[in-house]
C-alpha cells in the first residue's frame, strides 16, 4: 500500500485550525469590541510566529521600533540597559496615542545611567519618559540582577533574546532578537513579567 503523502499537508491544515480557533475564542469572546487594529495585529502575530534576527549584520533597533510601533493596547517591558533615546521618544510617542506601557529595570543598570545623564548633562531615557500619563516604571530592588531584554506587545507578540536597547546592542554589538507570537511562550512571559512587576520591595519610579 502506497505512503499517505498528503499526511504532513493534513498536519499542516490542523495545526493552522487550531491557531486560527485559538485566535478566535480570544479575539471574539463576549463583552470583547474587535476593531480592525485587533485583526491587523493578529494577521502580524501570525506572521511572526518564529523569527530570529542578528546583529551587527541587521540593525536591531529598527526592528525593534517598527515592533512597538504596531502596538494599540498595551507594551510590558523588562529591559537591562536602556540608553537608546530613539527607542524612548518612540514609546513617548506610542504612549500618546493612548497605549498603556510598563517598564520593568534593573536597579544597577537605571542608577548607572542616571550618573552618566547627569555627567553628561542631559536626561535619561527613563526621564526623558516621565511625565507622561500612560507610561509606568518600576526599579527591582538592589540585590539580583533583572537581566531580561524582552517585551510584550498587546499580550500576543513576544520579543526576547540578548540585545540590550543600546545604540552599540542593537547595531554593533554580536547579539540576536527573537520574536515569537506562539500562545506558550507568550503566557510564561506574561506570568513572569506579573510576578515581577508585583514585587514589594520594587521602587516605583513613575
Amino acid at each position: 500500500m502506497p505512503p499517505a503523502r498528503g499526511a504532513p499537508a493534513r498536519r499542516l491544515l490542523l495545526l493552522l485550525a487550531a491557531l486560527a480557533g485559538t485566535l478566535l475564542i480570544y479575539y471574539f469572546h463576549p463583552g470583547r469590541t474587535v476593531s480592525l487594529s485587533d485583526l491587523n495585529g493578529v494577521a502580524e502575530a501570525a506572521r511572526a510566529r518564529d523569527e530570529q534576527h542578528f546583529s551587527p549584520a541587521e540593525n536591531l533597533e529598527q526592528l525593534d521600533h517598527e515592533r512597538l510601533e504596531r502596538a494599540r493596547h498595551t507594551i510590558d517591558i523588562a529591559m537591562y540597559a536602556f540608553t537608546d533615546r530613539y527607542l524612548a521618544e518612540e514609546l513617548v510617542t506610542i504612549a500618546r496615542r493612548g497605549v498603556r506601557i510598563r517598564i520593568y529595570r534593573d536597579r544597577q543598570q537605571y542608577e548607572e545611567e542616571q550618573r552618566n545623564a547627569r555627567e553628561r548633562n542631559r536626561p535619561s531615557t527613563s526621564e526623558m519618559l516621565r511625565g507622561e500619563s500612560n507610561i509606568q516604571l518600576r526599579i527591582k530592588a538592589a540585590h539580583e540582577l533583572m537581566h531580561l531584554k524582552a517585551y510584550l506587545v498587546d499580550g500576543r507578540l513576544l520579543r526576547d533574546g540578548s540585545a540590550n536597547w543600546s545604540s552599540s546592542g542593537l547595531k554593533r554589538q554580536d547579539n540576536n532578537l527573537h520574536f515569537t507570537a506562539d500562545p506558550a511562550q507568550v503566557r510564561v512571559f506574561q506570568q513572569e513579567f506579573e510576578q515581577m512587576w508585583n514585587r514589594p520591595d520594587n521602587e516605583k519610579a513613575q
